[in-house]
């Protein structure tokens, strides 16, 4: 087990994309009513960001955007970020103490977030793992499930601060993200990727807007698939 300080990605990597529906619940924070703090609050994993997972080109790198999709839900203005783990079999492995935000803010300090086990316990309160464990997902299927270091307790993937404080964001282990399926739409080429048929092509440029394939510069084409993969591929038209 190692901590992952590489910062995350803010651009898709290049990869075979599949995304899945979250389903389960979560913790978020919201505004309490002094206007000054901030509360914990139960959210429903169904109302936020999909779970989306890029597998790498190398069959061993995998990138999962959002693991914990309370912190973009509660910083509306934190934007999608990827972390990068790895996989073997049907385990992704996520080290611990992955960084999955981090910004310099108006009084110039860096805050950085990170992602941990932890646990509930009889006192109904949040404690760290005695021995730090890395994090997995299991894939099933069309399905991925947040493993649990245990079944002693409730065990939570949580926002973590440097020193492995709980930020209280998180995930319940046990969550299972469901594989979407991409109803086709007709547009752009047939093409065959793994016995999927693709269903539409969507060409971005760097900055996340949508443009034709013919634009200049470095393009972003994403394609989608019957089977509710999708592919991203970087090119720079001259």
């Amino acid at each position: 087990m190692s901590a992952n300080a590489q910062e995350p990605l803010n651009e898709r990597p290049e990869g075979t994309v599949k995304v899945y529906n979250r389903v389960g619940q979560g913790i978020f924070l919201q505004m309490s009513d002094d206007g000054y703090s901030l509360d914990m609050a139960s959210l429903d994993l169904k109302e936020v960001s999909d779970f989306e997972v890029v597998f790498a080109a190398d069959n061993k790198t995998v990138y999962v955007k959002n693991p914990i999709a309370a912190l973009p839900y509660t910083f509306i203005d934190i934007t999608d970020r990827w972390v990068k783990g790895n996989i073997e079999g049907n385990k992704i492995t996520i080290p611990h103490k992955t960084m999955i935000f981090s910004i310099i803010n108006d009084a110039n300090d860096k805050i950085e977030i990170f992602m941990g086990y932890y646990s509930i316990n009889q006192n109904n309160q949040a404690e760290k793992l005695a021995t730090p464990l890395d994090i997995t997902y299991t894939i099933e299927e069309d399905k991925i499930t947040l493993d649990s270091p245990g079944t002693d307790k409730t065990y939570l993937l949580s926002c973590i601060g440097e020193d492995e404080t709980w930020e209280r964001m998180s995930e319940y282990a046990g969550t299972v993200y469901k594989l979407k399926n991409a109803a086709p739409t007709g547009i752009g080429n047939i093409a065959k990727e793994n016995n999927a048929e693709a269903v539409s092509n969507t060409y971005y440029d760097i900055a996340g807007r949508k443009v034709s394939p013919t634009a200049k510069g470095v393009i972003i084409k994403q394609i989608k698939f019957n089977d509710g993969t999708q592919k991203t591929i970087k090119s720079i038209n001259k």
